[in-house]
């Protein structure tokens, strides 16, 4: 008989999709459930929802890529999630600073900042980008077309705790053409 910890794991990964097949006869019957398709659903639902509120423009620009469902249940999958908000929020967008896709990466970096800095973080960020950043955010705004990358050229926006006067954007043209740009 599995203990009550191991049945709630057990039903953790089925919602999760991770892990192996169930050996236990109730966590089997759960896996084969309809049901289970809906609770998947309705839990990604309310993860978006709630991402959504807190970082609109990283979710914005995912949605706007084609990749904001798959990078979601990714995420879901196999990361440990709070359930408050906030820190739901910012694991989520540190988990997406390294993103193969540099905008991803700025987008995510510059909004995890802002969370950090209302949250009254001592830390100073600085988030490079290869396109005009207030240009990007306008067009996730207003859902009109992306700018394009700049060659040669990175914009550098650095956030600290002072959102009101605690945020710069300088750009700086690069000596090298192949700059590998990485948020």
């Amino acid at each position: 008989m599995m203990s009550l910890e191991d049945h709630q794991r057990g039903l953790l990964n089925l919602v999760k999709s991770r892990g192996v097949a169930p050996t236990d006869a109730y966590l089997r019957h759960v896996a084969a459930s309809p049901g289970l398709a809906v609770v998947r659903d309705t839990a990604l639902f309310w993860r978006a929802f709630q991402l959504q509120s807190q970082c609109p423009f990283t979710c914005r620009l995912l949605k706007r890529l084609g990749c904001f469902e798959a990078l979601l249940a990714d995420y879901f999958s196999v990361n440990s999630t709070s359930p408050y908000v906030e820190e739901l929020s910012r694991d989520f967008l540190r988990w997406l600073l390294f993103h193969d896709n540099a905008l991803i990466g700025a987008v995510s970096q510059f909004e995890y900042a802002a969370l950090q800095a209302k949250a009254d973080s001592g830390e100073v960020f600085e988030i490079l980008w290869d396109r005009d950043p207030d240009s990007v955010l306008l067009a996730l705004q207003n859902d009109s077309e992306l700018p394009g990358t700049e060659e040669n050229c990175t914009y550098r926006v650095r956030i600290d705790r002072n959102l009101s006067s605690g945020i710069s954007c300088s750009r700086q043209r690069t000596a090298d053409p192949s700059f590998p740009f990485r948020a």
